[in-house]
């Protein structure tokens, strides 16, 4: 079964090629979330804005305090 994104590559490669094949593989499922939100009413920059919040936020140490939203 093929994963849902696509995995990292197997070679050695430089920071930005592994941020660029990243990068490539993360977009369509941001891109989906973004639409999904949309969709439901939720404005583009405040969806946008939540994006970056909980990837700023997400560090072992922010995470062992903080926990989920939804826990």
């Amino acid at each position: 079964m093929k994963p849902a994104i696509n995995p990292p590559p197997v070679e050695e490669t430089s920071h930005a090629k592994y941020l660029a094949a990243c990068l490539f593989a993360l977009e369509p499922s941001i891109e989906s979330l973004l639409t999904a939100a949309l969709k439901s009413g939720w404005k583009r920059e405040y969806v946008l804005l939540a994006i970056m919040a909980i990837a700023a936020n997400d560090d072992e140490e922010t995470r062992s305090s903080r926990g989920s939203l939804h826990s």
